[in-house]
């Protein structure tokens, strides 16, 4: 943003929250709006609306007490008092309009100009061929995966392919967001277990409009629903079109007791099958009808832990492991509650959230056994085992966890990914590179931390261009996540973007004024020392 000359920097969101309030000036606009229009419905931890509030009270020089831009209002939300218009597109449209700091260039810089254009034109073609795609990723763009590797090729085009969109929370209760995202989960791994389906998941933070132009090729059918808990009773819509013609095969609509939740989504995916003309074997008959747990009260409470536990923050922690006790005492047999509430204590020590970090480890490790033992073919349970071995740094024994997983699911895209970044942390960089693009692969919708994966063995191997492309993905997809700005400020300060760096490292300070390269180290499940070394001493010269 400017003011005058004055140029302050401030990160996307902030930036994103800004045009919001612009854009509906002197109009109260609440907490729900923002997490739905500027956040698009991804969780978030309570105090992100606010820290982004502040954060751009801050780069407008605005005092909350004495607001000129935006004023709080008490139990309803904010209101932007400054006046705010649109430009007109004409009177804007001149150089000096648009820049009115802008010098011309002297002789020497206009001639180096035309030597980098040439350049440039000439290079173009290389471009085009691929010469200038590090091990085949194509220049700017993150995550993509331009060719398959060994057994991950795409599905055979015998499969039918189906796309799941995110269900939607039919009404206003945001509080039902968990388990909107649970159902969606749910179905999607029923539908991946059966033979003759290959099944695509779409980014909960898409809109509407974007899924539909998203590139998904060779997808030929559709599926999205809505739910809604009122008391007692749950209402369930699950709509089946065709992705070619765009003409609706389907709708079910289910309105029964919360009690009857499993039936229903047995229900749904038996109904989907016959509809998609997929023959259900027995065993897959089976594992349809698997939920995990005999109690309904169990999985709420197991979706309401995982809802918290995405957020990755000290607060919505500790309840994520309160609701997943809750849950194991409505069934003590819950086995993904206890692989849940292991990481909850992984993170513990990981983010050293406690006092006491080795004895929350072993606690971790403790709960993920239970997880194995109650039921050992559960992938969740081997990928939290695999997890808590890689923080007690004994990663070739985590290794053999997350095969474990992945033989139980050969799809199980997060156990390709903590493979992935084991690599990394014992020095093999760039075996981390096809590991995490195939995890992309097969989850599209994947999450930050794919990109900090992918973002972080780039730095290690001194490819900056593509650490900083996936690292700012990756903050741009969570932008409170401490791990994904420690690394874009050492890829920024390689890459002699100096005063980016500087800015980062403000960041760091703002999500932990109290950090430092070797305390976070301790906890830190890379065990290179020349990649430690390396970092520690890139970090030193921001001061941290």
């Amino acid at each position: 943003m400017r003011r005058g000359t004055h140029l302050v920097r401030v990160e996307p969101r902030v930036m994103d929250v800004m045009v919001y309030f612009a854009g509906r000036a002197g109009e109260v606009v609440s907490r729900e709006e923002l997490e739905r229009d500027v956040w698009h419905g991804a969780l978030v931890g309570y105090d992100a609306v606010t820290k982004t509030v502040n954060k751009l009270r801050h780069a407008l020089g605005d005092d909350p007490r004495k607001p000129r831009y935006i004023q709080t209002v008490p139990k309803r939300g904010y209101r932007f008092v400054a006046e705010a218009e649109r430009p007109d597109p004409l009177e804007g449209s001149q150089p000096e309009a648009l820049d009115p700091i802008r010098r011309p260039l002297d002789p020497p810089r206009a001639l180096w100009l035309v030597v980098v254009i040439g350049l440039a034109v000439l290079a173009s073609p290389l471009l085009y061929l691929g010469a200038l795609r590090p091990f085949g990723w194509p220049v700017g763009v993150p995550g993509e995966v331009m060719e398959s590797i060994g057994s991950t090729s795409p599905a055979p085009a015998a499969m039918t392919r189906v796309l799941v969109r995110p269900f939607d929370v039919l009404g206003e209760d945001a509080d039902q967001l968990h388990l909107a995202r649970g159902l969606t989960a749910d179905l999607i791994a029923d539908l991946s277990k059966l033979s003759g389906l290959s099944v695509t998941e779409v980014d909960s933070r898409s809109k509407a409009a974007d899924i539909e132009e998203a590139a998904y090729p060779g997808i030929r059918y559709k599926v999205w629903g809505g739910v809604k808990r009122a008391g007692d009773r749950i209402r369930v819509e699950v709509r089946l079109t065709d992705a070619l013609s765009g003409r609706q095969l389907s709708v079910e609509r289910y309105d029964r007791p919360f009690t009857d939740l499993f039936e229903v989504q047995r229900d749904i995916g038996n109904r989907l099958a016959r509809a998609l003309s997929v023959t259900l074997t027995e065993v897959e008959k089976d594992r349809v009808a698997h939920r995990y747990t005999r109690s309904v009260q169990a999985y709420d409470l197991f979706l309401r832990a995982q809802s918290q536990q995405l957020v990755r923050r000290k607060d919505e922690n500790g309840r994520a492991r309160d609701l997943y006790l809750q849950a194991i005492r409505q069934d003590p047999d819950f086995a993904r509650a206890y692989a849940g509430l292991a990481l909850t204590y992984a993170y513990a020590y990981r983010n050293q959230w406690t006092s006491n970090g080795p004895a929350e480890l072993e606690r971790a490790l403790t709960m993920a056994e239970t997880a194995a033992e109650i039921d050992p073919t559960l992938p969740e349970a081997h990928w939290a085992l695999g997890y808590v071995k890689v923080q007690q740094r004994r990663h070739s024994e985590a290794l053999t966890h997350l095969d474990q997983a992945l033989r139980l699911d050969p799809g199980f895209a997060d156990a390709l990914a903590l493979k992935a970044s084991i690599e990394t942390y014992t020095g093999r960089p760039r075996r981390t590179i096809p590991l995490a693009r195939v995890a992309i692969q097969r989850n599209p919708s994947a999450g930050y931390l794919y990109y900090m994966i992918l973002g972080r063995a780039y730095f290690f191997i001194d490819d900056h261009v593509q650490a900083l492309i996936n690292l700012r993905e990756a903050a741009m997809r969570n932008p409170e996540m401490l791990d994904v700005h420690v690394f874009l400020a050492a890829a920024l300060e390689l890459g002699g973007e100096h005063q980016d760096a500087a800015w980062e490292a403000e960041e760091i300070l703002a999500i932990q004024p109290d950090f430092m390269t070797d305390a976070w180290l301790e906890t830190y499940p890379m065990t290179d020392r020349d990649q430690q070394h390396r970092l520690v001493t890139t970090l030193a010269r921001l001061g941290l």
